[in-house]
């Protein structure tokens, strides 16, 4: 919103306020697809009883009404978390909703798209796993540094992360023994 940014790529919800504020001028898309496919992180989320639940009742009530198609669409209304139920959506959506289900419908129902899990295993190293990814897109797409090597030497400091943290591989890569080798 302060202008200082071209291109954006972050979390529906974090986006929702510039699109509400200014929807004609911003405009969202897919993700673009690479060597392996459009690859994105959808987050998705799971509710569970304990069988120790001290109330067993009240609790399948609580889950019937998160599921429940209203709720849902209040949810998406309320903070840009689409539904995970199948719902007849209304017209009056905000903005952000709009342009972020479209994007949304669009990356995950093509034919390349390559859903992978969010981040897991790295403890306290999550914030430096995450600025490779920052640091690439700066050297590549800001600086027009040389892909190649740009990625040959971020490779390095993404394996020490893996290897100081241990993380195990997440899909869609497949499941590792100890950390999660770099290729």
């Amino acid at each position: 919103m302060s202008g200082d940014a071209w291109i954006v790529f972050d979390h529906t919800s974090r986006l929702a306020q510039a699109f509400n504020d200014r929807p004609d001028d911003f405009v969202a898309f897919p993700a673009p697809a690479g060597p392996t496919g459009r690859g994105f992180m959808p987050v998705l989320a799971g509710v569970a009883i304990p069988r120790t639940a001290p109330d067993m009742d009240a609790a399948k009530e609580l889950v019937k009404y998160m599921l429940d198609p209203a709720t849902q669409i209040a949810t998406l209304r309320a903070t840009n978390f689409f539904q995970v139920v199948d719902v007849a959506l209304p017209e009056d959506l905000p903005p952000s909703v709009k342009a972020a289900g479209d994007a949304v419908a669009k990356m995950s129902g093509s034919a390349d798209a390559n859903p992978g899990l969010l981040p897991a295993g790295l403890g306290d190293k999550g914030g430096d796993f995450s600025q490779v990814f920052v640091d690439t897109f700066e050297r590549i797409v800001l600086a027009n540094q040389d892909i190649r090597m740009v990625l040959d030497d971020q490779k390095g400091k993404l394996a020490a992360i893996m290897q100081e943290s241990g993380a195990p591989c997440w899909a869609p890569d497949a499941a590792s023994d100890g950390p999660c080798p770099i290729e």
